[in-house]
């Protein structure tokens, strides 16, 4: 998993009457065999970077590179990729069989041989017994299984998914995502995703390239995007966040100290920090802990406690420092009850380790 299968260097796209360029000198290199997603708002630029590598839109600039080959001009049915889209496209005269065969049927291969690789496609996608189905008869999740499996059944280098689980309802989504992964890495192909949905990508993804106004704002692996976000808006987008920001007052060794907002200060991992600097982190809901008084080592802010939220498995914690502002703590449901109850007045603390400076 060495070789780039897509390259993108420097991809403009700027549609006439926009004042903005849909896609904004674009840069990214994608391995063989990864399950890359593409994740940012709508109206980011993703889904025109996917119709790119596709070859339904022509770049203004840039080169587009398949398994090493300069495709930036070549029109997509000569690309080896095929798309999945949201709607699935299925012809809904054909069943799932000659749905699956379609592409076979037009290279005109021998009926035993089409027959022999649509059926062990069909098992790959766990579809083997609904051959004869039309499109009407099957649900959302079954559907897109037929639309995978006849965007692969030709062997394409790379599969792009356009938001393929959007129409599916939030459990079989979820049942989707899990096996849309495992398929993924039973074949081997590449894939190429798209989503606005934070979620879908940290389930799914080897690595993640989020995308805002037109730019690639942060490409990793989903630990690092939800651990080290890069700005304020990656840490915003990706989860639940609390975002502060303050001035540096001094530094000692390992440990800068930073005057917030509302007066307090509080110790943070001295990353190149000087005096006076202005600094804006990022430290999730799930770092935070509530306590009746702080703790030795680590930082902590007084607060007072505002409600709480039961969520299941989670305890959604709303607090607010001494200028109003709130901010949240997520804890394992059970852990934050008695202190609720028995002393509005607290503490939030956390170690230094999980404050994350980022780009304000």
């Amino acid at each position: 998993m060495a070789d780039s299968m897509v390259k993108l260097v420097h991809v403009v796209k700027k549609f006439s009457g926009e004042k903005d360029a849909a896609v904004n000198d674009i840069s990214l290199d994608i391995k063989e065999g990864e399950f890359i997603t593409i994740l940012g708002p709508s109206g980011c630029g993703k889904t025109t970077t996917l119709r790119i590598i596709a070859g339904f839109e022509q770049a203004d600039s840039g080169s587009v590179l398949i398994d090493g080959k300069d495709v930036t001009s070549i029109p997509p049915y000569k690309r080896s990729v095929n798309t999945v889209f949201q709607n699935y496209a299925l012809f809904p005269h054909m069943d799932v069989f000659d749905n699956v065969a379609f592409g076979l049927t037009l290279k005109k291969l021998p009926k035993s041989e089409i027959r022999k690789r649509v059926m062990e496609m069909l098992k790959n996608v766990q579809m083997e017994s609904y051959e004869n189905r039309m499109p009407d008869q099957l649900s959302g999740g079954q559907k897109q299984r037929v639309a995978i499996a006849r965007a692969i059944i030709n062997n394409p280098k790379v599969l792009l998914l356009d938001e393929p689980l959007g129409a599916l309802d939030l459990k079989l989504r979820k049942q989707m995502q899990i096996e849309l992964k495992h398929m993924q890495k039973k074949i081997g192909i590449t894939f190429v995703f798209v989503t606005h949905d934070q979620e879908e990508a940290m389930t799914m993804s080897d690595r993640i390239f989020v995308m805002n106004n037109g730019q690639l704002v942060q490409s990793g692996t989903p630990e690092e995007i939800y651990e080290k976000p890069r700005t304020r808006f990656v840490a915003d987008f990706i989860g639940e966040t609390n975002i502060f920001e303050g001035v540096v007052s001094e530094t000692h060794e390992n440990i800068a100290t930073v005057k917030i907002s509302n007066g307090q200060t509080i110790n943070l991992k001295n990353e190149n920090m000087v005096p006076g600097r202005a600094v804006c982190f990022a430290i999730r809901p799930e770092r935070l802990k509530l306590k009746s008084s702080p703790e030795g080592g680590d930082s902590y802010l007084s607060i007072n406690l505002k409600e709480r939220t039961y969520k299941g498995s989670v305890l959604k914690t709303v607090v607010s420092l001494s200028d109003g502002r709130e901010v949240i703590v997520n804890e394992p449901a059970g852990e934050g009850y008695k202190l609720f109850d028995t002393c509005p007045k607290a503490y939030i603390t956390w170690k230094p380790d999980n404050a994350v400076v980022i780009a304000s």
